[in-house]
């Protein structure tokens, strides 16, 4: 696929609403006393500069509808900055002002020039920002849960009312995993592989994936996102991303597996774990998902289907016993 199929896809896809965000060349973000360096490497990767690259393409291609398109870049700040909070402040209030040019790679600035992209259309956050903002969302939801619990016997089917999916941990409480119906809704799976049996099944290929893209999401229907001593797992880091936007912007997602093989499952669980945790969301996600040999995967979650009730809480827990068991996990 193309970038001209990519639009094709994006345009065709009536859902999506007049604000959209492209998210694409994630990267690292250092500090040293020479200033800023980006990427793992002194500069982004190969891949960092694909994703960038096709999502500015994508962006100029889609100018020319009636939508109103913005680049996100999400520097990743959690392990690099020398200064801790302090710096990650500073830089936050750089990001607001004039000095949002020197937080991006100059490669990047290269490429928004090409295509004639000026720098107001280009939105700059930092991972721990998001991070922190998941958090804050993760113990509302674990607090809640423990407050319904102590007053409300019936309190599993109470939580499912209201989010529309059951939360998981494992016996010692080490980590805080959610599950939901969307992700058993395996009919697209099921239709391309002429059964269930992939489910049990080994390794997905590359080539399944390019037919359908969220495979290994259903296939291992948990999303992990919080470890004891305060670890933020990828999907809640993107569904951090996330809580950066309003309802009012929908958003599209480049990434490639070059640098991450899983990626793109990181991704989509982080867009399932927002629509089930963040208040009132309500927004269509696309993923473009870059492969290693540079072929798309293309998937589309809207905003309606992951809250779609298909099952009540009593039959979705003895759906997911199994999952429980194979996890060594529990119901909170």
């Amino acid at each position: 696929m193309d970038i001209k199929s990519i639009v094709q896809a994006i345009t065709l896809q009536k859902e999506f609403r007049e604000n959209i965000v492209i998210d694409c060349g994630h990267t690292t973000i250092f500090s040293s006393d020479q200033g800023y360096r980006f990427g793992v490497q002194g500069a982004p990767s190969a891949s960092e500069l694909l994703t960038f690259k096709l999502g500015v393409e994508l962006f100029a291609a889609l100018q020319h509808t009636d939508r109103k398109i913005l680049l996100n870049l999400c520097l990743s700040d959690l392990l690099g900055i020398k200064g801790g909070n302090d710096e990650r402040r500073k830089i936050a209030q750089d990001l607001q002002g004039e000095q949002k040019a020197d937080y991006i790679p100059v490669a990047y600035r290269g490429i928004l020039e090409k295509h004639g992209v000026p720098l107001e259309r280009v939105k700059v956050i930092l991972q721990s920002r998001g991070n922190d903002l998941f958090k804050k969302v993760l113990r509302r939801t674990r607090s809640g849960i423990e407050q319904l619990k102590a007053v409300n016997p019936d309190y599993l089917h109470e939580t499912f009312q209201q989010t529309n999916a059951l939360f998981l941990s494992t016996e010692n409480q080490g980590l805080f995993s959610l599950t939901t119906p969307y992700l058993y809704d395996t009919r697209v799976e099921d239709s391309y592989f002429g059964g269930t049996w992939w489910k049990d099944y080994g390794s997905i290929n590359q080539r399944d994936l390019e037919h359908c893209p969220l495979v290994r999401l259903k296939k291992n229907p948990v999303i992990n996102l919080y470890e004891t001593g305060g670890r933020v797992l990828c999907p809640a880091t993107y569904g951090g991303l996330l809580c950066q936007f309003d309802n009012a912007t929908d958003h599209i997602a480049v990434y490639a597996r070059g640098d991450d093989e899983f990626i793109g499952e990181k991704v989509a669980r982080g867009i399932v774990a927002a629509n089930v945790l963040i208040e009132k969301f309500s927004r269509n996600c696309a993923q473009i998902i870059v492969n290693q040999d540079e072929q798309i995967e293309y998937s589309f979650i809207g905003k309606d289907v992951v809250g779609s009730r298909s099952l009540d809480s009593g039959a979705f827990i003895a759906q997911v016993q199994d999952v429980l068991q194979g996890n060594n996990m529990e119901l909170v």
